[in-house]
């Protein structure tokens, strides 16, 4: 019985001070003036996070863990403090909002995290919170036309032109990837699928 308290408090501490030090982030985050969009995002994303550390707080003190001074995440905060521009500051926040759902999943399918039925809720509801505001930054960055990691943005400019159905013109797309001329943007020029075939009998 300790033994799992003490695990659980582990965990939910940690929980805890990557919010708070989440919290700090967005808010030097927003300080920046990053446009309306962002920040209209940012206060979203704020807004969660305090809504999520009251019934985290609250439970943690039951379990006779001290939460008032907790120290931020100093390495969490330099990585967040050297992302420069934009792209890469929402990307920083998609990738701790990714992270963090992923978290409250492992933790609904370990025993000893829902025993209690009180801590299943809790970490359902916050594991939602997280799951919606996931949701909110990647349909925020795909409006603003950012990809969701720096790896991955020619692949889902490709991806966005390639048809679902057509596997045999995929080769072809993938021979593009290497050629520098091409943005992204479909050209209206750019082959269908049936053109590849124009010298053979219909």
């Amino acid at each position: 019985e300790m033994m799992t308290d003490s695990i659980i408090a582990i965990r939910l501490t940690r929980n805890l001070r990557y919010k708070l030090t989440y919290l700090k982030i967005f808010e030097t985050y927003l300080e920046s003036n990053p446009g309306p969009e962002v920040s209209a995002l940012l206060r979203d994303l704020i807004q969660a996070q305090q809504s999520a550390i009251g019934p985290l707080s609250r439970y943690l003190r039951r379990l006779e863990v001290p939460v008032q001074d907790l120290e931020l995440d100093q390495k969490l905060l330099s990585h967040a403090f050297s992302r420069a521009d934009l792209r890469s500051r929402l990307r920083f926040i998609h990738d701790g909002l990714r992270r963090a759902t992923a978290w409250y999943r492992t933790q609904l399918v370990d025993r000893q995290m829902v025993a209690d039925p009180e801590l299943e809720a809790l970490l359902f509801e916050l594991g939602e919170i997280d799951a919606a505001k996931l949701w909110q930054t990647e349909a925020r960055m795909s409006m603003m036309r950012i990809p969701l990691s720096a790896k991955d943005r020619e692949w889902s400019e490709q991806q966005r032109a390639a048809p679902e159905d057509e596997e045999e013109w995929r080769p072809k797309l993938v021979d593009d990837l290497g050629r520098p001329a091409w943005g992204g943007k479909q050209s209206p020029e750019w082959p269908r699928p049936g053109r590849y075939r124009r010298g053979e009998p219909r």
